[in-house]
């Protein structure tokens, strides 16, 4: 299995994937780094031939970044290299079964609720939750403990920042950012950035 990215929230990834059956054969991928292993103990391939190379002895990968912008464009470089994108779920969550989230990674202390659709790539981190009817893009982030409530539309490549909350029937454009805490009350554009209680536009 290639892990795209070499920092901190491989770590994590890294936490999830020890408690799943046996991997014989990890390397990392990260092409901004220096560090030829990571932890001391897993390769840092930094190419496409490298990458091509793995796939062929296993083409599974998982996205270990969260930045909206760098889960995309690994997603891309490693299919183009025949790579299969695997999905993380993380313990103690709570999904339920209409709710369609294949292809997105799914931390721990999660809710996702009835009717949910999730796209690919993107990440619900530690403690979201994600309430019923909500659809998210792809290649989203919703961080750590941010709400999304019923019936809200989350735009593709969007950040929501922990602790933020999206209230009702709110929708979201495409590559926004959302500051941590900010609450959300009234519908947002494509390509700002919103902050604050109650959330304003600070720039686009």
């Amino acid at each position: 299995m290639v892990i795209g990215g070499a920092s901190g929230h491989a770590l994590e990834c890294l936490d999830i994937l020890s408690n799943q059956p046996s991997l014989e054969f990890i390397e990392f991928y990260d092409n901004g780094i220096e560090m030829p292993l990571f932890l001391n103990k897993y390769k840092v391939i930094k190419d496409q031939i490298c990458l091509q190379n793995h796939f062929k002895v296993d083409p599974q990968f998982i996205l270990a970044v969260g930045n909206p912008k760098f889960r995309s464009t690994f997603y891309d470089r490693f299919i183009k290299a025949g790579g299969k994108l695997v999905n993380l779920f993380g313990f103690n969550n709570t999904v339920s079964g209409s709710a369609v989230y294949t292809g997105a990674d799914v931390f721990n202390h999660c809710f996702i609720g009835s009717k949910v659709f999730i796209g690919k790539g993107t990440l619900v981190n530690t403690g979201a939750q994600v309430h019923h009817e909500v659809e998210v893009g792809e290649f989203c982030e919703i961080s750590p403990r941010a709400v999304i409530l019923g019936d809200a539309k989350i735009g593709n490549h969007t950040r929501i920042g922990a602790n933020a909350t999206v209230l009702p029937k709110i929708k979201i454009g495409k590559n926004v950012i959302i500051g941590a805490g900010s609450v959300i009350t009234k519908d947002v554009p494509d390509n700002v950035t919103v902050v604050g209680v109650p959330g304003r536009i600070i720039k686009s």
